[in-house]
């Protein structure tokens, strides 16, 4: 089949709007922060190794395509299979140093802006896969988005290999998820590191443990979104010159996790508690500390707008004592997507308190598609019962995943995909 006569620069734009993902390049992904790690990648690896597929595709086509279409490819590399390491690691050598199939062709590293090593195959050599993940790192100087996830490396291996690879991108890298269970870096490595990264945006770290090392308060010029499930210590007495109680603090967004006792955050949010504006709590296991938590946030957090609370069951949570923060926007997730009857009117007589409570309360989503599609395919009469009676009138916005209202003529519409972005634009932050 003859091919249309069209010029390069259209094909490069036809070849982004076939393997566009949203959300995933900075600085769309900015919007997504507070999700980054398990709860981004659940939604968003299985479109990004899609798109993965096309850009295969159209670089085999014929030459003019390949060289259209080679940035498509490499733009976010994808490994899931240890194997696929040694080979990536050769291809990238072979074009920076001019020796690539393609004859004159630029290093191809050139082009990544992001990298996600999601590792879900038993490795027989972790050592060298971590050497090939460091020299691959190398060869990207443009990273801006770095997550890495290796589930089944069973046998202790060396890390600071990758990170010290970190720092050839050190100026570019804006996201930074390390989620390596079981294997979490050295905090003092990290520490390093985190020095190192002057535009860093998003840090989600949650196995970290800092032991006896202190937070780098430096980077609290640039970073945006925090995500550990322990809180860091912080330097006080032992300032240095770059971490000085002077800096200019950028932080917005904090991850907890209710699993761990409230102490280890006290003296982070007394410091840093009136710069944030959006807080995530993890409840998952228990909610035992939940209304610790919130506590914490109301007396620390003056500035709140948006929470989020992401729970196993809804049944969990109870906010009869009515600690929510004055906030303008509440963000709801449970992991199991199936509850009774009861179990959602209860949720939404717990909710009602707000109206009357939280008189700044805007806006309640429900974040995750599986949620609601329970909600309006299973329970839809709950649904309509609590809007017409417990929120009638109220001016409070119940809203789905997409962020639109849920009424009775939305309750039987279909549902695709989850966006916290939308709701966020019902509310002024």
């Amino acid at each position: 089949t003859q091919l249309p006569d069209l010029p390069p620069e259209l094909w490069d734009h036809i070849f982004e709007f076939a393997t566009y993902v949203p959300y995933t390049l900075v600085p769309e992904i900015f919007e997504k922060s507070i999700f980054i790690g398990s709860i981004y990648n659940r939604e968003y690896h299985p479109k990004l190794r899609a798109a993965l597929v096309t850009k295969r595709y159209l670089v085999r086509v014929c030459r003019q395509w390949w060289h259209i279409a080679v940035r498509h490819l490499y733009r976010a590399i994808y490994i899931g299979r240890a194997r696929s390491l040694s080979s990536l690691c050769n291809t990238l050598e072979k074009y920076a140093t001019g020796k690539g199939t393609i004859a004159g062709a630029e290093p191809l590293g050139q082009w990544t802006q992001r990298l996600d090593v999601a590792i879900r195959d038993r490795s027989t050599h972790p050592d060298m896969d971590a050497q090939h993940c460091a020299n691959l790192i190398t060869r990207l100087p443009n990273l801006a988005i770095v997550s890495i996830r290796m589930l089944f490396v069973v046998a202790p291996i060396p890390l600071s290999g990758i990170l010290n690879a970190l720092r050839y991108s050190a100026s570019s890298i804006r996201v930074l998820d390390w989620t390596p269970e079981p294997l979490s870096p050295q905090s003092s490595e990290l520490v390093e590191l985190l020095r190192s990264l002057p535009r860093l945006h998003t840090l989600h770290c949650p196995q970290l443990r800092w032991g006896r090392e202190y937070f780098p308060t430096s980077i609290l010029s640039s970073l945006n979104t925090l995500a550990l499930n322990f809180g860091p210590r912080l330097e006080k007495n032992h300032l240095t010159e770059n971490d000085s109680e002077q800096t200019c603090i950028n932080l917005r967004k904090v991850v907890l996790d209710s699993l761990r006792s409230m102490d280890v955050w006290e003296d982070f949010m007394s410091c840093y508690g009136t710069s944030i504006t959006s807080v995530q709590i993890l409840a998952f296991s228990s909610t035992l500390r939940l209304n610790q938590y919130l506590d914490m946030v109301k007396r620390l957090c003056p500035n709140l707008l948006q929470m989020t609370i992401l729970v196993d069951v809804f049944s969990w949570m109870s906010f009869v004592d009515s600690l929510l923060p004055p906030v303008e926007y509440l963000g709801l997730m449970a992991r199991t997507f199936q509850e009774t009857r009861t179990a959602y009117r209860r949720l939404f007589s717990c909710l009602a308190i707000f109206k009357d409570r939280v008189p700044t309360l805007r806006v309640i989503q429900f974040l995750d598609r599986r949620n609601v599609q329970c909600l309006v395919t299973r329970h839809s009469q709950v649904v309509l019962h609590a809007l017409e009676h417990e929120f009638a009138g109220s001016g409070l916005s119940i809203v789905d995943h997409e962020g639109n209202l849920l009424s009775g003529a939305r309750i039987f519409r279909p549902y695709t995909s989850y966006s916290y972005c939308c709701a966020e634009r019902l509310v002024t932050v």
